[in-house]
């Protein structure tokens, strides 16, 4: 039972660090990409062009960095049942961990 607990755990762990990784690896583009809009929107104060545009990059940041925050969530869970693994297998061995 425990080999399919880690096992889990691991599959799940990979999925998530993942996940984090390329969503965080795009998050580093997308600052740029706000930056200038920010720098665009107030060069051009009112337009509305500008004003959307700064809209969409920092809803695009947003949506990257929840996605980035979903990866590490998958990862820890992934963790826990890595350390759900351990457990079981220490209480199927039926010993103490001293």
């Amino acid at each position: 039972m425990h080999r399919y607990a880690r096992m889990i755990g691991v599959v799940i762990t990979a999925i998530g660090l993942a996940v984090l990784i390329s969503f965080s690896y795009y998050a580093f583009g997308r600052v740029a990409e706000l930056q200038k809009a920010q720098l665009y929107q107030q060069r051009n104060p009112g337009n509305a062009m500008y004003d959307a545009q700064l809209f969409v990059a920092a809803s695009q940041l947003g949506f990257v960095v929840g996605g980035a925050v979903t990866g590490l969530l998958i990862a820890l869970n992934g963790l826990t049942w890595i350390a759900l693994g351990s457990a079981v297998h220490r209480f199927e061995r039926g010993g103490r961990s001293t």
